[in-house]
């Protein structure tokens, strides 16, 4: 019995990034499997060769973006460790708006990768992998300044990582409606007063 040639592994690549290009253009429910395997430039056979179904299709692009997103904060955070004198202050300098529409949507992602993380062991074992490497790093950022007298030392550097963290995740429930976001100004200034706090 003849058996079908197991497809390329750069085709799994060129459905996710179609899948993800749709996605942004027409958002997720108007991603129709056709118009992936065409963008793609492949067959619907290799798709489903990698892809159980449109939806596992979807929730492995959205993984896939999430966990690329997350090493890109990871390095963006190393940067700051590595180069800024007093990172805790760098990090209290910066404005953040919650209802800008650009992290509103990463947010929404965010929460759909985490749920889905719950399901897919293999996916739930990624994810963590890189939390939790965030989460060291982080932690290592506030023991830092706890040695240079920067940062308070009766507090404990992981569970700060983890509240920050934290704080934009929790966040997801302000974007089921309008009227349940913090405004930004009040919002922004919470959040430095909070690292502030931290300070030695």
């Amino acid at each position: 019995m003849a058996t079908s040639p197991t497809p390329d592994p750069s085709t799994r690549d060129r459905l996710i990034a179609a899948t993800l290009e749709l996605i942004d253009e027409r958002g997720e429910s108007k991603v129709k499997v056709n118009d992936v395997v065409d963008r793609a430039g492949t067959t619907t056979g290799s798709l489903y060769w990698f892809f159980e179904n449109r939806q596992h299709l979807i929730n492995s692009a959205l993984s896939e973006r999430y966990v690329s997103h997350m090493r890109s904060v990871l390095d963006s955070v190393r940067e700051i460790v590595r180069t800024a004198p007093d990172p805790l202050a760098l990090m209290a300098s910066i404005d953040v708006d919650p209802s800008e529409e650009a992290r509103v949507t990463a947010r929404r992602h965010q929460i759909r990768v985490l749920a889905n993380a719950l399901d897919d062991p293999e996916l739930g074992a990624e994810v963590a992998r890189v939390q939790r490497e965030f989460l060291t790093i982080v932690t290592e950022l506030i023991q830092d300044g706890q040695r240079d007298g920067q940062v308070r030392a009766d507090i404990d550097a992981y569970s700060v990582a983890l509240m920050i963290q934290s704080m934009a995740i929790g966040l997801a429930v302000a974007d089921l409606a309008p009227d349940l976001m913090p405004d930004p100004a009040k919002w922004s200034e919470i959040s430095k007063n909070l690292l502030r706090r931290l300070g030695g």
